[in-house]
């Protein structure tokens, strides 16, 4: 696949989480959104192990590793910003105020638009990553849903939730574009995969490991078998099977 099909698969698959959200918003089931995202937390979690990792750290320098630690913490970082909306959590208050909801906005969109960075380079010789492109592009199906139901929480309409979700999907694409333009980022694409994988870590690691409930110790079987199935199929594709 080229840019411009993984540019308009992002946008496709965003919106197709919100269609979904929008189909059960009159009815919610938080367990839908949580199986979703231990799915997608585990397999990102489990294709940055097998795939991106080993090449990130295969040069004798602390550079990679530099660059990792950055992104982990600047996603940290972001959930300042986001209240980690874009990776399941819906935290939000019930007549948010206009610098919560600009904060909101700026934070998902700094988000969304370094989820494009791993595409950098995606035609060049030895960069392909197809694994981790699926795994971001799953992220974006749970993220669509999220966000959606996020907004009708805020109390915007359906029709206004439609305008800002439509504007967000457009964002990765954008990424994607522009980092790939960049020819200095192809040179060092190592570093980038760094950068991008840090971040990308931060994500599925929250997913994987936040307890659902607060007042019990463990996992639900449901989020469990969730976690292996998207385990399973990191591995699967990791090792061609």
């Amino acid at each position: 696949m080229n840019i411009w099909q993984y540019a308009i698969l992002s946008t496709l698959l965003l919106l197709m989480g919100a269609g979904v959200a929008a189909y059960l918003v009159k009815n919610p089931n938080r367990n839908i959104l949580q199986n979703m995202l231990s799915f997608s937390g585990a397999f990102l979690f489990g294709v940055l192990i097998l795939e991106l990792m080993p090449e990130v750290f295969t040069v004798h320098n602390r550079l990679p590793g530099l660059f990792f630690i950055l992104g982990f913490f600047l996603q940290t970082g972001m959930d300042y910003w986001t209240s980690g909306i874009e990776h399941g959590h819906m935290h939000v208050p019930k007549v948010p105020r206009a610098g919560f909801v600009v904060s909101l906005f700026i934070g998902l969109g700094i988000h969304a638009i370094m989820d494009g960075l791993p595409f950098a380079g995606v035609a060049v010789d030895g960069h392909r990553h197809d694994s981790v492109f699926m795994a971001i592009l799953l992220h974006k199906l749970v993220e669509g849903f999220t966000i959606f139901i996020v907004l009708g929480m805020m109390n915007f309409s359906m029709k206004k939730s439609w305008w800002y979700i439509g504007l967000f999907s457009l964002i990765t694409p954008l990424g994607m574009l522009v980092f790939d333009s960049i020819e200095s980022l192809h040179e060092h694409f190592q570093y980038v995969l760094a950068f991008a994988g840090g971040s990308l870590l931060h994500v599925s690691v929250t997913i994987l490991f936040e307890a659902e409930n607060v007042h019990h110790h463990g996992m639900p079987l449901r989020k469990l078998i969730s976690i292996l199935l998207g385990l399973a199929l990191a591995i699967g594709v990791a090792f061609n099977f």
